[in-house]
């Protein structure tokens, strides 16, 4: 199996001083149930929906083996509070890059996460919501991970202890179980076979 996982610095993992962000978590629980994996993490700081929209196929294009079992998983959003994207746009750039990515394989989306300012995490709980109404129009399978992750108080210390947007090494953690638990995720990376 060859898996994508794109977004941008909190796919990528920024704040994780093992390096590992919650997509290298997720392919090593991968490889530990026996699977001969392939991954890729596709995370770029600082990019939206737009940018992550302008360079995402062709990154995976480059990658793809024809005939192989190929999955990709999506996260963003923060970056596009942080840019002021305005909604609209990243709502039209979500569905155009899902939609995409639909026709070339399974597609996954991992909602975005919350931060350490509480009126920028507003924000971003309007844009998880919807993100999910897009995902739910494609038929593309979703996690919201905002609103667990506002309850956990290691996320909330792992946030403090780095820069408020980016996790320590046990955010990044905490993250990875529960996506790891949720039968979404358990399906899609082929955890419960």
């Amino acid at each position: 199996m060859i898996t994508f996982f794109i977004g941008d610095s909190l796919t990528l993992g920024c704040g994780d001083e093992t390096g590992l962000g919650w997509p290298g978590r997720l392919a090593s629980a991968m490889m530990h149930h026996g699977q001969d994996l392939t991954w890729y993490n596709l995370g770029v700081r600082a990019n939206t929906t737009t940018k992550i929209r302008d360079r995402w196929k062709e990154e995976v294009t480059r990658r793809f083996l024809p005939g192989q079992n190929t999955r990709l998983v999506f996260s963003f959003g923060v970056a596009d509070i942080s840019n002021d994207v305005p909604a609209k746009a990243s709502f039209e750039n979500a569905e155009a890059i899902l939609a995409e990515a639909k026709a070339l394989g399974p597609t996954l989306f991992i909602g975005p996460m919350p931060v350490g300012d509480q009126d920028r995490t507003d924000r971003i709980i309007q844009l998880s919501l919807g993100f999910e109404s897009v995902c739910e129009r494609l038929g593309v399978p979703h996690v919201p991970v905002i609103g667990f992750l506002r309850e956990s108080g290691t996320y909330s210390k792992a946030l403090a202890d780095h820069d408020n947007v980016h996790p320590t090494a046990k955010g990044y953690a905490t993250l990875a179980e529960y996506l790891i638990q949720t039968h979404a995720v358990r399906d899609f990376l082929g955890l419960d076979q």
